[in-house]
Parts: structure tokens; C-alpha cells; sequence
């Protein structure tokens, strides 16, 4: 069961296997810590990859957190959580960079913050 203190926030489609693109950069309304991304793929991820988590246009303060996806056939869906504790506050902007690392991988990812 979810608690009722998170929230969700579309992110759009990443291309995981490009390992150049960014996703849209969204503005969350209210503070908290982002406790994973979920996602479907409308295209298989072939190998797992990692995406960086990017708060207000850089990437967190005191080390790189990556957002790892592990290898997932075409449309299905998964969760996938940062390898640490990330918080952002009030008006933030957010987006995932994908690493290196998949040769193909398209996924609608949606964050998932709490409060």
C-alpha cells in the first residue's frame, strides 16, 4: 500500500540506449525526496543502464546518484530507485540523463516523490 503523502510526475519518454538524451525537465510543486522512477518500455531495454538524476539543472550535490534500470522486455513496466537518498524542494527542476550502457531502450518514465 502507498502512503498518501507521495506524489507523481510524468517525465516523458527517455531513450535509454542513446546515452546522450536528456528527458523533459519538470518542475515539482512540493518538497520531498524521490523515492524512484517508474517506468514502462514502448522499446525493450537490452542491457541494464543507468540514468543520472539531475535536480535544477545539475547533477546532485555530493556525488553522481544514478537511477538504475535492469534489462526489461517491450511493454512492461518496472520501478527503478536512485542509489541514494535525494531530496528536492519546493519548485525544483528534475530530469533523468541516461548513461551509456543499453544499445536500445525507450521507456515513459513517471517520478514518484514523498513527502
Amino acid at each position: 500500500m502507498r502512503t498518501l503523502n507521495d506524489y507523481f510526475i510524468p517525465i516523458g519518454n527517455i531513450d535509454l540506449g542513446a546515452g546522450t538524451g536528456t528527458s523533459t525537465l519538470v518542475s515539482c510543486p512540493d518538497g520531498g525526496r524521490i523515492v524512484g522512477v517508474s517506468y514502462n518500455t514502448t522499446e525493450a531495454i537490452d542491457a541494464a543502464v543507468t540514468a543520472d538524476l539531475l535536480v535544477n539543472g545539475a547533477e546532485v550535490v555530493g556525488g553522481n546518484v544514478d537511477i538504475d534500470f535492469p534489462i526489461t522486455a517491450v511493454d512492461t513496466g518496472g520501478l527503478a530507485r536512485p542509489d541514494a537518498a535525494v531530496y528536492i524542494a519546493d519548485h525544483d527542476a528534475v530530469a533523468l540523463t541516461p548513461n551509456a550502457g543499453a544499445s536500445t531502450g525507450i521507456c515513459d518514465c513517471t517520478l514518484i516523490i514523498r513527502r
